[in-house]
């Protein structure tokens, strides 16, 4: 059986793609990330604490933001930038909230 990701792995050749395509298509791309990380973040605290879950969220969100600041360092349009920039800062809050979380976790036991 496997494993459930708890949030995508996203890549670089599919936002290239993308790219290629309608500027839409990117920016509804991009919002749709940001808005399953910012809904993480509204829940983080609530999940039950399961260590190895979170930690394999944590990873894939430093896989995701290096794939993100790729698309960033690559990309002209403003608003495209803006919102890329935004789930940049928002990934950033999710690992660190994630990473604190443990951390507490491990001084409460």
């Amino acid at each position: 059986m496997s494993e459930l990701q708890y949030m995508p792995l996203l890549n670089v050749e599919y936002f290239n793609t993308l790219r290629k395509k309608e500027n839409i298509e990117t920016q509804n791309a991009i919002k749709i990330s940001l808005m399953m990380v910012q809904g993480f973040r509204d829940i983080v605290d609530e999940l039950n604490f399961d260590e190895e879950k979170l930690r394999t969220l944590q990873f894939n969100l430093d896989d995701n933001y290096e794939v993100v600041e790729e698309i960033f360092k690559t990309t002209r349009d403003k608003a495209t930038k803006k919102n890329l920039d935004s789930l940049l800062t928002e990934m950033s809050k999710l690992e660190m909230e994630i990473g604190d979380l443990i951390l507490e976790h491990k001084h409460a036991s």
